[in-house]
């Protein structure tokens, strides 16, 4: 009895074994079961480069919190900034000293923008604000009607600030009086953050979380234009998510914009009708560089398209999952940040590599450029300013 009851013992546990080990084996060949492999950011690799990063100097501006979209801003020889705290650093673009600071006490949530003597920038309480750039001096401020995800821009006339609630105000830039309001539909899902208004043209152009993109009279807020970048055919809600959140180029009569988890397309602003459209799904700024339009996808793939023509003339996969900024153009070249604190310089024609460096150990979170010099902040609220040689 006890020789059988361990030969029965035996055998269950050669059957278990034998069990597993088949499990393991289709498992192996993926008989069932439908789970992703997880993607690991790319590894970066060698290549001899040709163009130098040299940093100029940097500056702490203390902690960041990311509250909404904040840029540095070029004008003359100094660089305007404004953390989410509420400071503003002007800084000497020459020697990287501070010229002055000033605490507004304003939680910061889009900004800054400097340009005709004024620095503005809007907040998370849909305020903007409009100061003196000489010294800081308050000029006025003025509700919109939601918090400000973005910069908002002048023409020397108005100021126009988006809002999360798919509103674009303006106001009059000497007195802030509300001259127009432009609504658009918002979708019971969307992303937080909203488009980057450009001024092309004399046009205000900028996309909506409907998907869709509009040309906007400065002046009077009426519409010359407003098209559909991507259709909300989505099954489920979250499939239904087209925000245009990055910024849209003009070129040659040519507006070209994107949007999550739907489309590039590019429209002739005469003819009112598109020209091309391609699938790209991104949240990223485009830009455009030799002809071509550069857009980054949502897995960091980067991708250059013809401008008149969507063909794709070449796609960069090197940076994938690699948490990129998005690009900026630098002298007819291609700037971009990722979450290592690398700056990558790609070539506008073909893509490929140029040159490299790794100026933080913290992510990068924004590049400005102006002429052969990159401004350049980090996720600790570091502020690199940089040239290209």
């Amino acid at each position: 009895m006890i020789i059988v009851t361990s030969l029965f013992k035996s055998l269950t546990i050669l059957c278990l074994l034998t069990f597993v080990i088949s499990c393991a084996s289709l498992e192996k060949l993926k008989f069932w079961g439908d789970e992703e492999e997880i993607e690991l950011p790319a590894s970066l690799t060698e290549f001899e480069q040709s163009i130098s990063i040299v940093e100029l100097w940097s500056i702490k501006l203390g902690k960041y919190e990311v509250l909404g979209r904040i840029t540095p801003s070029f004008s003359s020889n100094s660089i305007f900034y404004i953390t989410s705290e509420g400071k503003i650093f002007v800084i000497d673009t020459e020697t990287g000293k501070e010229l002055w600071t000033k605490d507004t006490g304003d939680i910061v949530s889009g900004g800054i923008e400097s340009k005709f003597k004024t620095l503005i920038y809007g907040t998370l309480d849909g305020e903007v604000v409009v100061l003196d750039q000489v010294r800081g001096k308050e000029i006025w401020r003025a509700h919109s009607s939601g918090e400000i995800l973005s910069s908002p821009l002048t023409d020397g006339s108005i100021v126009a600030a988006q809002s999360s609630d798919g509103s674009v105000t303006g106001f009059d830039l000497r007195t802030g009086i509300r001259k127009w309001v432009h609504n658009s539909t918002v979708p019971s899902l969307s992303l937080r953050g909203t488009a980057t208004p450009i001024l092309e043209q004399g046009f205000i152009f900028t996309g909506f979380a409907n998907g869709k993109i509009a040309m906007i009279y400065p002046e009077s807020g009426a519409i010359r234009l407003e098209f559909p970048v991507t259709l909300n055919e989505g099954t489920s809600e979250l499939e239904r998510i087209i925000d245009v959140d990055g910024k849209s180029i003009v070129s040659s009569n040519t507006l070209v914009s994107a949007s999550y988890q739907g489309n590039i397309i590019a429209i002739d602003l005469e003819q009112g009708r598109p020209i091309w459209k391609e699938k790209l799904s991104t949240i990223k700024d485009l830009v455009e560089s030799r002809s071509k339009v550069i857009a980054i996808n949502d897995k960091d793939i980067i991708k250059g398209f013809g401008l008149s023509t969507g063909v794709i003339l070449w796609q960069q996969n090197g940076l994938k999952l690699r948490g990129l900024t998005s690009p900026v153009n630098i002298r007819g070249n291609i700037a971009v940040g990722d979450f290592e604190g690398y700056i990558h310089i790609l070539n506008a024609s073909d893509g490929s590599f140029l040159g490299r460096s790794q100026i933080s150990k913290n992510p990068i979170l924004e590049i400005v450029s102006e002429g052969d010099k990159l401004a350049v902040t980090d996720e600790k609220g570091r502020l690199f300013f940089l040239s290209l040689k």
